[in-house]
């Protein structure tokens, strides 16, 4: 069933690129009457929309077309794919700069690294941009993958979400921590280990670790970790040419800023491996949580239709839910497999991980 939102919006709430809204109504301007907005969720299709707008001979008049099925679909499907259109760069959105949000994502900065203490170095405060940009921009507007004017200067300085000249080839970004920034464990819980570290090619997140490798010779290391280490892994999924794909780096806001950092405290990235990237970059691990996007659009009494993105937990496993997804083949998910090893399979992840690289784990005795 389709819940139905309706909210009376003033005309001095300005709209951005793709029909976005900037602003939210105040109780008098709920009472004015002077434009509807109307929220679909689920997928861009005359059924959803016409549920919301009271049937398809009212939803082909807000969208100017012949009360025909297959002419809404068409003229639908050409304002969701604008609205799906990317319009703020996730760098600029934030506010802080390129080089921040980059060393961020590396799991360096000041949200990362200061710890609240004599009142000072308050997330709430000093990260106080988070909960107004997730309120007023990430639900509705689509963010561009992060650059703020780096790529006239340097080749692919966001790194994290490249693997070659691709974006995240298999379809899946992951943020890994080791610690909570919060000094008080009575009001904020500390970090929930629900990872155990095994393992990490180097070679691929030489941008995030600065180890280059001597005479292309790949750089890794085994962590000797077991399940009382402190990490957490979380990340989401998607199919290319997906919903979820055109919004993922709201996801990735949702995620790693608003969920991870802002709620939960979390902070630190796993050594060797940056904080947040491509699942291509992370160290393997035995499991991760899983969050997904919800697919949601508003239109307005003038027929504009936007974005409306919601996210819950996946339900599963981030490796289970990848392999539900539709668009994945077995290369696919035998790769994703490969770094996400299941429960109590970190030893034998690890040993493998030697194998390939023609090392064997020797165990010494005891003197």
């Amino acid at each position: 069933m389709n819940r139905l939102t309706i909210l009376l919006l003033p005309a001095s709430i300005s709209m951005v690129s793709g029909g976005s809204i900037r602003g939210q109504p105040t109780t008098e301007d709920l009472h004015s009457g002077r434009r509807l907005l109307t929220q679909i969720d689920g997928k861009c299709t005359v059924a959803n929309f016409a549920a919301g707008v009271g049937g398809q001979a009212a939803l082909a008049a807000l969208l100017e077309v012949d009360d025909d099925s297959e002419a809404t679909q068409e003229a639908l499907d050409q304002r969701c794919s604008d609205a799906l259109n990317p319009s703020v760069d996730l760098s600029v959105a934030i506010g802080k700069g390129p080089q921040f949000l980059k060393n961020f994502l590396d799991g360096g900065t000041t949200w990362n690294d200061n710890y609240e203490a004599d009142g000072k170095y308050v997330l709430s405060e000093d990260a106080a941009v988070i909960p107004t940009l997730y309120e007023s921009q990430a639900k509705n507007t689509v963010f561009s993958r992060p650059d703020g004017g780096t790529e006239a200067i340097y080749d692919q300085y966001f790194s994290n979400f490249f693997n070659g000249d691709q974006e995240c080839r298999l379809g899946v970004i992951e943020c890994c921590y080791t610690a909570s920034r919060s000094p008080d464990t009575s009001t904020i819980p500390g970090l929930v280990n629900n990872a155990e570290m095994c393992a990490l090619d180097l070679t691929l997140s030489a941008k995030s670790n600065h180890i280059q490798s001597p005479d292309f010779r790949p750089s890794f290391t085994i962590y000797g970790t077991d399940d009382q280490d402190d990490s957490y892994c979380s990340g989401f999924a998607y199919d290319e040419g997906s919903f979820g794909d055109a919004v993922k780096y709201n996801t990735l806001f949702h995620m790693a800023m608003m969920t991870n950092l802002f709620e939960k405290n979390y902070v630190k990235n796993i050594p060797g491996a940056p904080m947040c990237g491509c699942l291509e970059q992370m160290p393997v691990v035995d499991n991760a949580a899983c969050v997904k996007e919800k697919e949601g659009y508003t239109i307005d009494s003038s027929g504009v239709i936007a974005v409306a993105i919601d996210w819950e937990d996946c339900g599963t496993d981030l490796y289970q839910y990848y392999a539900s997804l539709g668009g994945k083949g077995k290369i696919e998910k035998f790769l994703v497999k490969e770094k996400l090893v299941g429960n109590n399979q970190c030893e034998a992840a690890a040993a493998s991980f030697m194998n390939e690289r023609m090392y064997k784990k020797v165990v010494l005795p005891k003197v």
